[in-house]
């Protein structure tokens, strides 16, 4: 019997397949296309699933343009023109294209009503933007959402309706722009820039030039043609393509830890909630800072030197695979000392709230204070740009690493541990750590080869330490269908915790996420000890450092280091034509890493005269990279006040319209709208005051006598 209903299931399949290799591909206008051509789209079942409804076996890919109704204003806007393009059985089928939202939602309808499978996916490239322009006109035909899953509020990840019709957002997927992401993976259409002149004023009936339609054409062509190169990388169906990046070593990492006992260790180590909750204060993230003593000073080649660049290799993977993290439960420990802690280092983890009266840093030259303002409670601080040079009482949680780097920054009048909780170190399990790796290898062979492989490798070995760090209770976030606003509905979150815990799926303990960091964090300081005492360090960006006047000689000693680490951990250098690649060394592309002028304003604001092109090239938080043409080739122009103008570097502000469908005197069919008007960005710098003085002055204790018995 199941051998005749696989024989069938295969004549069904290939006469499908036939069927859609006799059909041409079409550039059509919607109401125009012979639907009835997509009779021979194959319908799939998940297997293993409770969920008996049949999936069109499709990749679908649709996207909107919209215009305004006046220009040079913040104002309505809406959908002027759409495509959906359809690929299935490894060739592109056609691409439909309309004018109007409530057409696009009628051949949504009608290519699901005309297709045999119960559920049909539809991506969108950033479906946060185009759900705002047809959220309306869908649930006038297809009623409310029967489920959505919303990151934040105007994010939604997915949204599916009681018909069947999924709308899913392969943004999530890609974590790229299109135009970025259809590069990377080589695929036959490419976005077609230039050929849309979005600040021209648009009705809903115009006819599209020949530029226009292959621009809206490639769009969605370029769409489905990636998720296919990533479904066939991944060896997915059109039902088990992760909804995100993480997705995908996610699956992974769940069917090798169940083959290794993964889910009775995750049992062992999984916190409380109360030790969850001291864990995600334990948790301080990257470090990114400036030498607050050169915010706002040229650096040139001339009067200082080359500014050169090292970046570790791989920093997460490598921390993941050669340092110990937790691997018993914590359990309570007395009250103690800095010094008592770090004594512990070798072999215990520990998190505790520290309590430091009057620290300060041991001396000026100190260019990275590592104390962090906003996870701290604190009185009468003196800050550079986030962190804390002086104070007069700090209390702040903290993990044994980070106090190692306190104690060989900071001076205090007392100190102390409490709260402290212990836990013994070890590696993490071999088979996690064998999967790191491997990935590693993967792509280190690949690079330079296929490009869809590649950049699968990349994402799943950068996604290894963002499933540890994953918050496990998350707020939930649901849509108002009615006014568009997205609400945060209050969850029992102890309830919510116990879920997680009990969930079979679970399996990577958050506190190997936080341990993770701070053994990053630690390596980037060591790694800045290499600056020699005639240099400067200058700027540090979590897995980076810039300086001027490395000793080599250290920094040599640094890599051998990392090497020796690995080599102790189980694992080598890995072969690829002929050169040897070691995770977590530290790295300078020689030239490429080298700037002949260099200034920085603080934490995410610094600019550099790349030595290899010649060009200046800015990192600020919220500036796309094009803004550096605002500088005129002027690296003097990068200072406290510049304005980068919102219409040249493309940043945007995104203000929402929410109004009931309706019709315009002049014809035009809108609902809710998004407008994306040029967004000026106003450069700062950072002000840091004489804090030495002050905390000689100034700086006293104003609290209780016996706070601290």
């Amino acid at each position: 019997m199941i051998g005749r209903v696989v024989n069938f299931m295969k004549r069904f399949i290939a006469d499908k397949i036939t069927a859609a290799f006799n059909t041409e591909y079409e550039l059509c206008y919607w109401r125009k296309y012979d639907y009835k051509k997509l009779q021979c789209i194959a319908w799939v079942m998940r297997a293993g699933s409770k969920d008996r409804r049949t999936i069109n076996d499709v990749i679908i890919m649709a996207d909107t343009e919209t215009s305004k109704t006046h220009p040079d204003i913040c104002c309505e806007n809406y959908v002027v023109a759409w495509t959906i393009s359809l690929r299935a059985y490894g060739r592109n089928l056609c691409t439909l294209y309309g004018h109007r939202p409530d057409t696009i939602v009628q051949c949504f309808e009608k290519l699901h009503s005309t297709m045999a499978g119960d559920r049909t996916f539809i991506y969108f490239h950033n479906l946060s933007y185009d759900w705002v322009f047809i959220r309306r006109f869908m649930i006038e035909s297809f009623g409310i959402p029967e489920r959505q899953l919303n990151i934040k509020p105007h994010y939604p990840l997915f949204i599916e309706f009681t018909n069947g019709i999924m709308l899913k957002d392969s943004l999530m997927l890609s974590q790229r722009s299109l135009e970025r992401w259809a590069r990377d993976l080589n695929i036959p259409h490419q976005k077609a820039v230039g050929m849309w002149d979005y600040e021209k004023i648009r009705t809903q009936n115009e006819d599209f030039t020949p530029d226009e339609l292959k621009y809206i054409e490639n769009d969605t062509l370029a769409g489905v043609e990636c998720i296919d190169a990533t479904r066939k990388a991944l060896k997915k169906h059109i039902y088990s393509i992760p909804y995100t990046a993480t997705g995908i070593p996610r699956e992974e990492i769940r069917k090798i830890g169940s083959k290794n006992r993964g889910r009775n260790l995750f049992e062992r180590l999984v916190p409380t909630w109360d030790q969850q909750l001291k864990l995600e204060k334990v948790f301080h993230g990257g470090f990114t800072h400036a030498n607050r003593h050169l915010i706002g000073e040229v650096i040139t080649m001339l009067e200082y030197g080359m500014v050169q660049c090292y970046d570790f290799a791989s920093s997460y993977p490598f921390s993941l695979l050669v340092e110990m993290y937790p691997m018993e439960n914590f359990h309570p420990y007395k009250p103690c000392t800095l010094p008592e802690v770090v004594s512990l280092s070798d072999n215990y983890a520990v998190m505790c709230k520290v309590i430091l009266v009057k620290p300060r840093l041991k001396n000026d030259f100190q260019p990275m204070p590592v104390l962090q303002y906003s996870k701290a409670t604190v009185v009468n601080p003196v800050l550079d740009n986030g962190r804390i040079l002086c104070a007069a009482y700090c209390e702040i949680y903290l993990s044994e690493q980070d106090i190692k780097v306190i104690e060989q920054q900071y001076d205090y009048d007392e100190g102390y541990c409490v709260e402290v909780e212990v836990a013994h170190k070890d590696y993490l399990p071999k088979w996690f750590r064998d999967y790191i790796y491997a990935l590693f290898v993967e792509k280190t062979k690949l690079k330079g080869k296929d490009p869809v492989l590649y950049a699968l490798a990349k994402a799943r070995l950068n996604s290894c330490y963002g499933m540890c760090v994953q918050k496990p209770v998350k707020e939930v976030i649901e849509e108002d269908y009615i006014t568009g606003d997205y609400n945060v509905n209050e969850t029992d979150l102890k309830k919510a915790y116990q879920a997680y815990k009990d969930n079979k799926r679970s399996i990577l303990p958050y506190q190997w996420g936080v341990w993770c960091t701070a053994y990053a964090m630690e390596h980037l300081f060591e790694l800045g000890d290499c600056v020699s005492k005639n240099g400067t360090w200058i700027y540090s960006d979590t897995d980076s450092c810039y300086a001027v006047g490395w000793d080599q000689e250290k920094v040599t000693a640094y890599n051998e280091m990392c090497k020796e680490k690995l080599k102790a951990a189980g694992y080598g250098a890995v072969l690829h034509n002929d050169r040897e690649y070691w995770l977590g060394v530290a790295e300078s592309e020689g030239e490429a890493d080298m700037y002949t002028e260099f200034v920085t304003l603080g934490a995410k604001r610094y600019c550099g005269r790349n030595k290899k092109d010649g060009e200046l090239h800015i990192t600020v938080a919220g500036v796309p990279k094009v803004g550096a043409k605002c500088l005129k080739d002027d690296i003097n122009n990068f200072k406290k006040g510049l304005i980068f103008p919102g219409i040249e570097t493309g940043k945007q502000m995104h203000t929402y319209f929410f109004e009931e469908i309706h019709t315009t005197d002049n014809g035009l069919i809108l609902a809710d709208s998004v407008d994306l008007s040029p967004c000026d960005y106003l450069l700062d710098d950072v002000n840091v005051p004489d804090w030495e003085s002050i905390f000689k002055d100034e700086i006293d204790v104003p609290y209780a006598e016996g706070v601290l018995d």
